[in-house]
């Protein structure tokens, strides 16, 4: 294992005494800078097209703060201010006069977050890991959102080799979020599985081209720990072709868990960039 990378991801465990059901409504969503297939920079409509799914958690991708495309505005404080929710945003590149990445919108406690950049093989676009630790009830779970490269298969397959060193240090319930522009049966996705990510459903759920999708490169994994049985209720691709030039993926997962002693909110979001 990495020492940066265990660093940055592991968290302390948590004492538990009773056992509790959590329901988590996780979306993952490229947002295309906020831009439509209409060419049309609209927040709003993104926000509500997020807010139509009720999510606990959002990860999204190609995410501006103040960038000169985006007309200065911080995309993710702007969207989490749309929806009532937390936010963190992790950089991957300085970009236009400011930066793009990854955001983790959330109604659910952050305790913490940090930002990972991803190797590159070949020179095309620094891409980043983004790690949010939250707390359900008290309870640890961590939320990890990327965005591999779209252009190179050695890059992404650089990127998986992490992203699956990841997995035998993990505490608690973890889920891994984005647009990894991978399909199902790639290399990419096979090393993820490998290692210990599942997915959702055996059946691919087609997220682009927007207007008649036909391929899968956006996904919700898990990896639930070995004394926890989760449940996956429903995988659904919304119904929306104009806010982005991707689908949203939407998963609801179910598992029974033991409720930790220190139960309540957890300390405010630290956010700590690294590019």
């Amino acid at each position: 294992m990495r020492p940066l990378l265990l660093a940055l991801l592991l968290s302390n465990p948590l004492s538990t005494l009773a056992e509790d059901t959590h329901t988590l409504r996780l979306l993952t969503y490229n947002i295309h800078g906020g831009i439509g297939t209409d060419r049309v920079f609209d927040l709003k409509r993104i926000a509500a097209v997020i807010e139509g799914t009720d999510p606990d958690v959002v990860a999204l991708q190609e995410v501006d703060r103040k960038t000169r495309r985006s007309r200065g505005i911080d995309i993710a404080s702007e969207l989490a201010d749309l929806t009532g929710m937390d936010f963190v945003f992790g950089a991957s590149i300085s970009f236009q006069g400011g930066q793009y990445g990854n955001a983790i919108l959330s109604r659910i406690p952050i305790e913490s977050s940090r930002t990972l950049p991803l190797p590159e093989k070949i020179p095309v676009e620094r891409r980043s890991l983004l790690s949010a630790r939250l707390l359900v009830h008290g309870q640890a779970i961590r939320i990890l959102a990327t965005h591999l490269c779209h252009r190179k298969e050695e890059n992404r397959i650089a990127a998986a080799s992490v992203l699956a060193d990841v997995v035998e240090d993990l505490e608690g319930p973890s889920f891994l979020m984005g647009d990894l522009n991978a399909l199902p049966d790639s290399k990419p996705l096979g090393m993820l599985y490998e290692a210990g990510w599942r997915k959702p459903s055996p059946t691919s759920r087609f997220t682009v081209p927007v207007k008649e999708p036909k391929r899968q490169i956006d996904y919700v994994l898990y990896c639930p720990p070995s004394t926890t049985e989760m449940r996956v209720r429903e995988v659904s691709v919304l119904e929306e072709a104009v806010a982005s030039d991707h689908r949203p993926l939407l998963v609801v997962f179910e598992w029974r868990s033991e409720r930790s002693r220190d139960s309540g909110r957890g300390t405010p979001a630290e956010t700590e960039t690294q590019e």
